[in-house]
């Protein structure tokens, strides 16, 4: 078997230090490493062994009794988790390593939401119960409360036949759901653990069953019983007679400027010197174990490999036969202002962000030209600091950023039909779309109605390929269009004149002239946040909540004269909240945030007048159509171009 798993947790939950415990008693490393002793194997980088987190999603490849294992480190802290979800969608299960003293925080529960919507299956352990404020047992009913009450205490199972006796009535309660006859054997003390085995791998595979452990990660306790169990109960199965089909997950540049693709094979093989994306050829095959690799010649379905060769390929993009892409679900709140001196070219800044958004796409390294400035999109503070070190060690060029601002989007708040017509002379293209509001947090989705009969195939296919190659504009503010679905209703061509990019200019148009007339609204981004105080001041606090235009649940006593209180609030209005609270309370209140969701902005008249933006003046994203009559191009305002559609005729 081939086994992909990551080890995910909120950040300080022990999680470099567990993979290290892993890959000591896999002899993969000689000596345990240490984060704060900046001796972490996966932790190579100079900015991670200075400030002591994960950064950059790792991985190491073992095998244990035949099998292959690629274990997969990631960021824990709040501000790398868009780098934390890029890794999900090739992992076949998930470790989350869970604090014995916070227990569940607010970025747990974010996990814990990934988990779901990539449906992965998950197995937890509980870290740090050598800490004399930890306890094993309330962390477990922490979990169930909060997380899932199907999460089991599996600390004493032993998985062998003749063990049975160490199973719990919850484990058979949970396997039986599969297997009735299970129950009545269990009662009558005939079950033996082969019987129940398959019904309990398909209930963790089919996340209906969640394993949790305890012990230590930096003393090793729990760690081989742990593993055993892991080792017994994740099975995969992969095809290597079928097609080639691979993801990739990460854009990485080495030491020596090496573009590396790192991807996994899902189906088939690839080989050195294969032909993988449009016209790319695979120059070289890695495998890694941390800043070490070794080459090969072939990968197989499985394998999790770094490939170099490759110059377009993207985080998220399938291979081969794959071609689905996911959405993520985490967008960075905030955007910032890139400084630097005058003496250095825009140009050069330029490429450097760009090979930087290739590693992360979340940046969206965006110019803009009327302001001669520079934007990229982060998730927090910290991020800005890392970015500030990498651009200075990598590129030797000193940046700084100006004040996060926050990252508005658009959508439509009815369905509205766009057209786009481009004849300038000997070209020709028409598309007509329907632009209907999708729920948040789906992105953007593309829908074809139109018939072949009318529109070819391949004229369809690249519309569905120019609505995704760019970031469309709303108009209120001139911010990215989302949670929307494009629908193709209609489209034309010409046998002689039409080339591929006349149907780019159609659809930009056809979506801005849609945008035009729709019933647009402004989103802002929301922090889901946790807020622990003393009751004495909760009254206080809740009214400042409100106040900015926060919603709370109930607040949860914690019987020692503080309380918890959970809820959601506007970035705008909590972007600063920690370093306020501390001010207010004394330091008798804390708060952990966390990227929840887009949603309707709570300002947006406000937000709006502030912008200033001219859709009409935008000349980069016209809305206008170009007809051609009598050999002489022409162009009609978005207002007038229906007139003039073919489609609609």
């Amino acid at each position: 078997m081939k086994i992909t798993f990551g080890i995910l947790a909120h950040v300080d939950a022990g999680k470099t230090t567990f993979s290290e415990q892993i890959l000591y008693q896999e002899k993969v490393i000689r000596t345990l490493g240490r984060v704060d002793s900046q001796t972490a194997c996966l932790d190579h980088d100079e900015i991670e062994k200075t400030r002591g987190i994960t950064i950059f999603s790792d991985m190491a490849c073992y095998t244990h009794n035949d099998n292959t294992y690629y274990l997969v480190d990631t960021p824990g802290h709040v501000d790398f988790s868009a780098e934390m979800e890029r890794t999900l969608e090739i992992m076949d299960y998930a470790i989350l390593v869970v604090n014995g003293s916070d227990g569940v925080q607010g970025h747990t529960e974010t996990i814990w939401k990934l988990l779901e919507r990539y449906q992965i299956p998950v197995f937890l352990f509980i870290n740090k119960l050598d800490i004399p404020t930890a306890s094993y047992e309330l962390i477990v009913k922490e979990l169930k409360n909060q997380l899932s009450d199907r999460i089991l205490d599996f600390q004493d199972m032993n998985f062998k036949n003749g063990m049975e006796g160490t199973f719990t009535d919850d484990l058979i309660d949970n396997v039986s759901e599969l297997d009735e006859g299970l129950v009545d054997e269990w009662l009558e003390g005939t079950m033996s653990y082969e019987d129940m085995k398959p019904s309990l791998l398909t209930q963790i595979k089919k996340r209906r069953l969640f394993p949790c452990f305890g012990g230590s990660a930096l003393k090793g306790a729990g760690l081989y019983e742990f593993l055993t169990a892991f080792y017994e109960l994740a099975q995969t199965s992969y095809e290597t007679s079928d097609v080639f089909r691979g993801r990739v997950f990460k854009i990485r540049y080495d030491e020596q400027q090496e573009r590396m693709t790192y991807l996994k094979v899902l189906s088939g093989s690839v080989k050195v010197r294969d032909i993988v994306s449009e016209t790319e050829k695979i120059h070289q095959i890695r495998l890694f174990r941390g800043e070490k690799f070794t080459t090969a010649t072939e990968a197989t379905a499985g394998d999790v490999v770094a490939v170099t060769g490759l110059i377009s390929t993207v985080a998220g993009q399938g291979l081969g036969a794959c071609q689905t892409r996911e959405n993520p679900y985490l967008y960075p709140a905030l955007q910032a202002r890139v400084q630097y001196p005058p003496d250095i070219p825009d140009q050069t800044v330029l490429r450097i962000f760009h090979m930087l958004e290739e590693e992360d796409p979340s940046l969206k390294a965006e110019w803009e030209e009327s302001l001669q400035q520079l934007k990229v999109n982060v998730m927090g503070r910290i991020q800005l600091e890392v970015l500030e070190e990498t651009v200075l060690r990598k590129y030797q060029v000193p940046v700084t950023f100006g004040n996060p601002e926050v990252v508005y989007m658009e959508t439509v708040k009815e369905p509205v039909c766009g057209y786009g017509h481009f004849e300038p002379l000997r070209h020709y293209a028409e598309v007509a779309l329907r632009i209907e509001p999708a729920p948040r947090g789906e992105g953007i989705t593309f829908k074809s109605e139109c018939h072949v009969d009318r529109l070819g195939i391949n004229y369809q296919n690249l519309i569905r390929t120019h609505v995704f190659e760019t970031v469309h504009k709303g108009i209120l503010t001139g911010s990215s269009l989302t949670d929307v679905k494009i629908v193709l209703i209609d489209g034309i061509s010409h046998i002689k004149h039409t080339e591929g990019g006349d149907f780019r200019e159609a659809v930009y148009r056809a979506i801005r002239q849609g945008l035009m007339k729709a019933d647009n609204l402004l989103l802002e981004p929301y922090y889901r946040f946790s807020l622990s105080i003393p009751d004495t001041l909760a009254g206080k606090l809740l009214n400042d909540i409100t106040r900015r235009n926060g919603v709370y649940e109930a607040p949860v006593m914690d019987g020692s004269g503080r309380c918890v209180v959970t809820g959601t609030g506007p970035v705008s209005s909590f972007m600063n909240y920690g370093e306020e609270l501390l001010m207010m309370t004394g330091g008798r209140a804390g708060i952990s945030m966390n990227f929840s969701h887009y949603d309707i902005c709570h300002n947006q008249d406000e937000v709006v007048a502030s912008y200033h933006y001219n859709a009409d003046a935008d000349v980069k994203n016209p809305s206008c159509s170009v007809f051609c009559q009598k050999g002489t191009s022409f162009v009609v305002n978005w207002d007038k171009a229906e007139d003039y559609m073919h489609t609609l005729r």
